[in-house]
């Protein structure tokens, strides 16, 4: 079965009008995008089941990409070239498509491969990842997918039982052993900093941000905040006033103004009335990270 046929994208898909009645548990991670003044909230389980959720915010068309082999989440701002699709897979990570020229793109690397448009790099849009529980604290009426319990159905591979074994070994389909960094375990989570403002790449491990609860890296000006297993970065400073946060009540504050920030970094309160400027991350596996950033800095806390 080819994986166009397998991981079936979703084109435009139906928001509900009442998020009582979704069957999204509080732990249950969502895909937040804030784009061209809308935001939408995308649950990671029902899009690995599609690989691709094609997406209108205004005037813009967006592509969510989840590579449920390597966990990369990326979404893509393809207003020029329009809807992507699964088209291929490659070094143990989903080749993506656009409809109109079938040209295809590593996902990993934003990269044309082949086609009419190559050479042509896609354009990546920061998003943040947070639990239900989260959503609702920080979105007043968010704008949530409109799932069911089928949506949520366990993810499985074309040949049933397969996917299980994958991931209960070092198997990465794809990417042979001796071309994997073995540094770590293959699917150990890491978070990375792709922001366009960081041009070498850096690299953490994901429990270490996660048991840290907040991360700072003065060289980038930029910090870290883990919380409810997710991670989410945003620049230390505001106006050119520097920051001293910390994580309080499940909020963001800067110890030198007393400002507040929800975990969106949207402004509650304090003296600096404004919103945070969120950094683009990656939460993937280390063998796909190593793999496409083979250059970056590892940095252990």
């Amino acid at each position: 079965m080819h994986q166009e046929t397998a991981f079936k994208a979703v084109d435009f898909p139906i928001f509900t009008k009442d998020i009582s009645i979704l069957p999204i548990k509080d732990e249950m991670q969502l895909a937040i995008i804030e784009y061209d003044g809308i935001t939408k909230c995308y649950p990671l389980d029902y899009v690995i089941h599609h690989h691709i959720i094609n997406d209108k915010f205004n005037s813009r068309i967006v592509a969510l990409t989840y590579c449920a082999m390597c966990r990369s989440i990326i979404p893509f701002d393809v207003t020029e070239i329009g809807p992507l699709f699964v088209g291929s897979f490659k070094d143990a990570n989903m080749i993506v498509a656009d409809k109109k020229t079938k040209t295809f793109f590593q996902q990993a690397t934003f990269q044309s491969i082949i086609g009419k448009l190559h050479p042509y790099n896609l354009t990546m849009i920061p998003f943040q990842i947070l639990s239900w529980s989260d959503v609702k604290k920080s979105i007043l009426k968010p704008q949530v997918v409109n799932v069911t319990k089928k949506d949520f159905r366990e993810f499985q591979l074309p040949i049933p039982g397969i996917w299980k074994k994958i991931v209960a070994t070092e198997n990465t389909p794809g990417l042979s052993s001796k071309n994997r960094d073995k540094t770590f375990p293959s699917r150990t989570h890491v978070i990375g900093l792709i922001d366009e403002s960081i041009k070498k790449k850096i690299v953490y491990l994901k429990k270490e941000v996660i048991s840290n609860e907040v991360v700072l890296n003065k060289e980038h000006n930029v910090f870290l905040i883990g919380i409810a297993d997710t991670v989410n970065g945003f620049k230390n400073s505001v106006n050119n006033f520097v920051l001293n946060v910390t994580l309080d009540n499940a909020e963001i504050l800067d110890l030198n103004s007393q400002t507040r920030w929800n975990m969106r970094g949207k402004y509650i309160k304090g003296k600096l009335n404004t919103n945070l400027e969120p950094i683009a991350i990656s939460d993937e596996y280390w063998f796909s990270w190593k793999k496409f950033h083979r250059d970056s800095k590892l940095i252990r806390l």
